[in-house]
């Protein structure tokens, strides 16, 4: 997880993570998350790793809950969100998977 600090410039927000790669996917769920990748900076300080992003006011505190977020909850609700993304553009696949389950469920419940 990772230890919040106070950035060292106005509207920066900072974050120190305990690898390279937690540094990474934090930068990753920012990115996703529609912030410049370019306002993204990965410094090392000793063992750790400071992530760092330049934001405006309005987006702090989105910011912020995005680097103390749990990154595999993370990853799960973008998952979730992209699937039901792919169902609501696919109304076929969406009736055909619901009556797919509707006749999985008659028939376990139906079983003697």
């Amino acid at each position: 997880m990772s230890e919040r600090h106070a950035g060292t410039e106005p509207g920066t927000i900072s974050a120190v993570f305990p690898s390279l790669k937690a540094a990474r996917s934090a930068r990753e769920r920012l990115s996703r998350a529609g912030f410049a990748r370019n306002s993204i900076d990965i410094d090392r300080d000793d063992d750790a790793f400071v992530v760092s992003i330049a934001t405006r006011d309005e987006n702090r505190a989105r910011a912020e809950r995005i680097l103390d977020a749990h990154p595999v909850a993370s990853d799960l609700r973008e998952a979730g969100s992209r699937a039901v993304e792919a169902l609501q553009g696919n109304r076929p696949l969406a009736l055909g998977l619901a009556a797919l389950a509707g006749f999985a469920l008659y028939g376990l419940t139906n079983r003697r």
